[in-house]
This record gives C-alpha cells, sequence and structure tokens, in this order.
C-alpha cells in the first residue's frame, strides 16, 4: 500500500510539473493566441497585482503567487518600479532599497533592487508564471501619489538618462524567459512623457529583440486598445483591452462589441485588464457580479486569447498588497476559477466566434445590447458555447453543429456546477434549451466523438 500510495505521489507531482508551461511564449501561427516552446496553447490568466515586486517580501511573494496559481492564474501584470505611496514608499522602494540611487534620475539605477526583481522573475518562472512586465508605471495624472508621470519630467531626470534606464532593462531582462513588455500604465504617455515613454522603449529594444510587447494606456476609446495608442503602435505585438468601467466604450456600448471588432485584425487580443472587485469608486462593472462574469466570459467567446481579475473587498485593494490573503477566497475569487475551469476543459483555441444566426435561430437578442448571447463554436465541431447573461430560452439548429452525437449541459458560472441535459442525435432539426432561472448560464453543447 506504501509503494503504491508513493506511485500515486509521484505520478501527480509529474503530471503536475510537466503540465506547467514551457517558456518563452510566443504568438500561434494563426496570430490568434499564446503557445509556449512545445506549441502548447497557452490561455492568458492574469491578475493585475502591480505593486508585487515592491510590497512584499520574497517569501509573502511565493506564498502570493502559490494562492494565485491555486485558483487557476498564470499570468501575473506588475511594475518593475512602481511608485504608489500606498505601497511602495516616497521615494519608492523595496525593504529599504531604492531603484534608483539619485531621487528621480533613472540612470542611477541600483543593482542591489533589481537584484530583488531578478530573483522574483526566475521565481515565477519555476512557479509556472507568465509577466507582464511593466518598465515604468507612468500612473494617473493629476494625481502626484500615483505613478511615475511627474518624477521622470523632475530636473533630476531627462529623455537621455530614461534612454540609459532602457538600456540597462534591455540587457539585464533580455534572456529572462518569462516575459512580456507592457508599455506605459493608466497613461496615454504624450508630450512631454512621450520622449521618456518612447526612450525607454527603444532602450530596452536596443539590447532585447525577442520579448513580445502589449501597452496599457488609457481606459478610454482608443487608447483602451494597446494599438489604439498610435505613439506606440508599432512596438504592439498582442493587443490588451484595459476597460475599467464599460461605459467608456461608448453609451451603452458592450465589451464584446469592441472585442469582435478587432478580432482577427492580424493581432492576438486579450483582456488585458478589467474587473477590480469591489474597487474605488464603486461602479457597476466591478460590484455587480454578473457584469464581471459576462464580460469574461463573453470576450473568451468573443475572440479573446485571455482575461483578467484583480480581487478586493471596499477597503482592501489587491494591487496594494497591504492584506492580500482575505482576498484569495472573495466571491470573484471562487467565481473566476469556476470560469477557468469550465475553459480549461476544452480546446479553448479552438473557438471561432459564432455571430450569424444559423445556429442559434431564436432568442439570442439584439446584436449591441447587453444581453446579446455571446457564442462559439470549436473549428473541428468538438463543442458548442454560449454565454445567456439573463437566462431564458434559445433556440439551436443542431444540425448546423456537424456533430456526431451531442452533449448537452448546462454550466453555472456562480457554482461551477455542470447540469447535464440529455443526448440529441445530429439529425435533429432544432431544440430550445430553456435555462434553469434567470441567473447567467453557459449552454455546453459537447461532441460525444470528440475528446
Amino acid at each position: 500500500m506504501k509503494k503504491l500510495s508513493f506511485l500515486l505521489l509521484f505520478l501527480l507531482l509529474t503530471f503536475f510539473v510537466n503540465a506547467q508551461p514551457a517558456f518563452p511564449v510566443t504568438v500561434s501561427a494563426n496570430k490568434k493566441y499564446l503557445v509556449d516552446r512545445h506549441n502548447k496553447p497557452f490561455l492568458v490568466k492574469e491578475i493585475s497585482a502591480w505593486g508585487l515586486i515592491q510590497a512584499l517580501s520574497e517569501a509573502d511573494e511565493a506564498a502570493f503567487i502559490d494562492s494565485v496559481k491555486k485558483k487557476g492564474f498564470n499570468t501575473l501584470m506588475v511594475s518593475i518600479i512602481s511608485y504608489d505611496t500606498r505601497f511602495a514608499g516616497d521615494p519608492p522602494n523595496w525593504q529599504g532599497i531604492s531603484p534608483f540611487k539619485v531621487k528621480w534620475d533613472l540612470s542611477t539605477y541600483d543593482t542591489a533592487y533589481f537584484a530583488h526583481a531578478d530573483r522574483f522573475l526566475h521565481m515565477a518562472q519555476a512557479k509556472g508564471m507568465l509577466v507582464l512586465l511593466v518598465p515604468c508605471y507612468m500612473g494617473y495624472k493629476g494625481d502626484q501619489n500615483q505613478g511615475w508621470w511627474g518624477k521622470v519630467l523632475n530636473s533630476n531626470n531627462s529623455p537621455a538618462k530614461s534612454r540609459i534606464y532602457g538600456e540597462f532593462l534591455g540587457k539585464r531582462y533580455k534572456d529572462f524567459k518569462n516575459i512580456i513588455w507592457e508599455a506605459g500604465g493608466d497613461n496615454p504617455c504624450d508630450s512631454p512623457l512621450y520622449r521618456h515613454l518612447d526612450n525607454i522603449i527603444q532602450g530596452i529594444k536596443a539590447y532585447d529583440k525577442k520579448h513580445l510587447w502589449t501597452g496599457h494606456f488609457e481606459s478610454v476609446y482608443p487608447t483602451n486598445w494597446s494599438s489604439g495608442n498610435k505613439r506606440y503602435a508599432k512596438y504592439i505585438d498582442i493587443d490588451g483591452l484595459y476597460d475599467f468601467e464599460e461605459k467608456n466604450l461608448g453609451p451603452d456600448t458592450p465589451q464584446y462589441k469592441t472585442e469582435l471588432e478587432h478580432y482577427g485584425q492580424g493581432r492576438m487580443i486579450f483582456q488585458l485588464d478589467q474587473s477590480y472587485e469591489q474597487d474605488i469608486p464603486h461602479g457597476k462593472d466591478n460590484t455587480e457580479y454578473q457584469i464581471i462574469r459576462r464580460k469574461n466570459y463573453d470576450g473568451l467567446l468573443s475572440g479573446c486569447a485571455g482575461t483578467s481579475f484583480s480581487p478586493g473587498q471596499p477597503d482592501n485593494q489587491c494591487y496594494t498588497l497591504t492584506n492580500w490573503p482575505p482576498l484569495m477566497s472573495t466571491l470573484g475569487m471562487r467565481q473566476m476559477e469556476y470560469c477557468f475551469n469550465l475553459f480549461r476543459s476544452i480546446h479553448w483555441q479552438k473557438l471561432v466566434p459564432d455571430t450569424g444566426h444559423k445556429i442559434i435561430i431564436h432568442g439570442r437578442e439584439n446584436y449591441g445590447n447587453r444581453d446579446y448571447v455571446c457564442a462559439a463554436k470549436a473549428d473541428d465541431s468538438s463543442v458548442y458555447l454560449a454565454y445567456l447573461p439573463r437566462g431564458g430560452n434559445i433556440t439551436v439548429n443542431l444540425g448546423r453543429l456537424n456533430m456526431n452525437g451531442i452533449k448537452a449541459a448546462w454550466y453555472d458560472p456562480r457554482s461551477g456546477k455542470l447540469s447535464h441535459i440529455g443526448r440529441f442525435a445530429p439529425v435533429t432539426a432544432r431544440h430550445t434549451f430553456t435555462a434553469p432561472d434567470d441567473n447567467d448560464w453557459v449552454l455546453v453543447l459537447n461532441n460525444e466523438a470528440a475528446r
């Protein structure tokens, strides 16, 4: 019995080790998603933890990564140098070590600070985590307590010194395998910041010609998309959507509409940064869980090759890392785990958004309505998913699914439970599926001939 238990433990450990991504990641041949070194698809499941490198000890950083990994996250969005008086100090530091020896002079980088950043990145890689790494979080204009936007413009610094800092980063991190560079940080970085950020990027790229780039600018159209900021579009490899509030897309504009418009336009798209649970101000996008769920599921069914989340309580936000352990069990964290579980169980990389009327022939609501039923079909006909934001019923032309046999179920995004509906012959012309109640549900139609 002991030998058998040991064998099972060994097999389980081997499985989990081998299940980790083999970095680096690159864009797939069809430019729709990321793949690792073995060409295994990598769905971005990102947690926004801006201050992680500066706010915690290395032991706590490791504990945080282990905790979010258990929830299904595989990507961390952090800044290598943060400036936020709530967690990074003034001037900013990690454990008393400032990133720069001279205040606000980016050319005087302290290698002791960046040695810690090195260890953090190596630790994240060992734990199977991709890092979306912001070289210099610029932050909100007008708030001197957040971001480097005012500091890089200080007389102690200059565009030339920003270039030196960029070159330092490029030389130091060009061979790290688990990073994607992320330009900006809550700021359009127009004049006079443009010369600084552009010099940082060019400095990095002078030595680092391997890593992919994305961008995090303003949560207003069009700069809520990485490529929407025309000053930096030439640097963008993967197009991230930063949508703090859906209303920023326009009056009553649902998020899936802009995602479908960007899908298939030459760059991989993903939900870069959204849904800060219980964040201030307490708007609907961050306090109403149905809206949080809708944006996640709609995006993954509308061509996004990744989604994102940041847990929080009304007086405790994840990105400050001041009291993170209670945030690992919030309602939002549990429901994100359920979302990850569903997409982990299918070949998500094969999903193609279904925006026509040949499969769902009734009950879909009008395109452009927030209650519109987003859906996607695998290109090998292995699965079809439809997200119903408000329950109700939809009529599906089953014959259009090209399946050899259909097993239907309802997936509850609030509990993660699957309720089987039944089996249907592929010759069945149509069937009306009625959700169990008026909450949101995912209709799952599996091809019984597929694995």
